[in-house]
């Protein structure tokens, strides 16, 4: 019997596949904080609302992660500061991050 709870856990693990220039996609495993669909909308729409104007700007995109991951598979400290250059040199990563969250959250699985 599946067990199932109407509380769902608190954090996922999930690994994104972040696209690199030269080389095959790099694989980081995040543990996100789960987010009801009320306070992803809010967020989307601050997201929305912080990048009107400001195109090169990665920090919006930065805020919106720290808020939703919970720790990496990297030796480097989760930090803002780190999650900024992370999306500089890896252009791609945010969307990458940001569909592995919202696949996992939203149980959409894909099949072999």
């Amino acid at each position: 019997m599946t067990k199932f709870s109407l509380i769902p856990n608190p954090t996922f693990s999930v690994t994104a596949n972040i696209p690199r220039a030269g080389a095959d996609d790099g694989q980081l495993t995040f543990t996100f904080r789960h987010k009801t669909l009320e306070e992803l909308r809010a967020m989307d729409e601050k997201l929305q609302k912080a990048a009107e104007g400001k195109s090169s700007s990665v920090e919006p995109q930065a805020d919106y992660l720290m808020a939703i991951v919970d720790s990496w598979a990297l030796p480097d400290e989760l930090s803002r500061e780190n999650v900024i250059t992370l999306l500089k040199n890896y252009p791609r990563a945010f969307d990458s991050i940001g569909l592995a969250y919202t696949k996992e959250l939203m149980g959409i699985r894909e099949k072999n």
